[in-house]
């Protein structure tokens, strides 16, 4: 019984996102819409960037309010909220015995975070809005990662 209203509950919260992605994004899996699987990834993707900002931009109200950095906040609940989607998956699929999927899933998702996340940002940055420009990087964490990988290789 108590399910029962959960589900109602979260339908009732979640029915008006759902409405909107359904009307903006084609489901190209109906053959009617097949050949715009391109749109699909493209709207999909800019949905995501959308609230990726929002979901940023409330950790940082909320670590502001209750006076911890942004560091911290972007360390424990941003990692975290956009790691363990993918972790689940990646479970699923290897309990399914699709091993190479689970990995491929993996590190997939970092490489996509890493070139689309920072490099379609940073590209937009030094090519349409300020023509020449470079990137300022503030955080010293992202300097010494890119610092490290760019010794191991």
């Amino acid at each position: 019984p108590a399910d029962g209203k959960m589900n109602k509950i979260k339908w009732i919260l979640t029915w008006p996102l759902i409405f909107v992605l359904f009307c903006t994004i084609p489901n190209c899996s109906k053959p009617r819409w097949e050949r715009f699987f391109m749109l699909t990834f493209i709207l999909s993707t800019l949905w995501i960037a959308l609230f990726s900002y929002f979901m940023v931009w409330m950790v940082t109200v909320i670590g502001y309010t209750l006076g911890i950095p942004d560091v911290i906040m972007g360390i424990t609940f941003l990692a975290a909220g956009t790691s363990v989607p993918d972790c689940m998956a990646s479970l699923i699929v290897a309990r399914q015995g699709l091993g190479d999927m689970a990995v491929s899933n993996t590190i997939g998702s970092n490489v996509f975070d890493i070139l689309v996340g920072l490099g379609v940002p940073w590209g937009l940055q030094t090519m349409a809005i300020d023509s020449g420009s470079t990137v300022r990087i503030l955080g010293k964490s992202l300097i010494c990662s890119f610092c490290r990988v760019k010794k191991k290789i």
